[in-house]
């Protein structure tokens, strides 16, 4: 295996690692807020913070941006959101 390859992958996995805790973080912030505006903005917060992660693994691995695994930038944020709508 190529040292290029493998920094690669233990990049992609740092920037994946940290920014979906700290989006996750921020969806669950979200739900602990008693500010009513307080919860779309964490949610959205959440989704951005997502997105730039997926970004960040392909343009890391130089694959293109635009692709359906972006997708999964929103799934802290919907999970979440969803336990919190659904719990009332």
């Amino acid at each position: 295996m190529q040292v290029e390859r493998v920094q690669r992958w233990v990049a992609s996995a740092l920037v994946l690692t940290v920014c979906t805790l700290f989006a996750t973080g921020m969806a669950i912030l979200s739900g602990t807020v008693d500010r009513a505006g307080a919860r779309p903005g964490l949610l959205g917060i959440s989704c951005v913070v997502g997105l730039m992660a997926m970004a960040g693994v392909r343009l890391i691995n130089q694959k293109s941006v635009l692709t359906p695994w972006l997708l999964l930038a929103f799934l802290p944020a919907a999970v979440v959101g969803s336990i919190y709508w659904l719990s009332g």
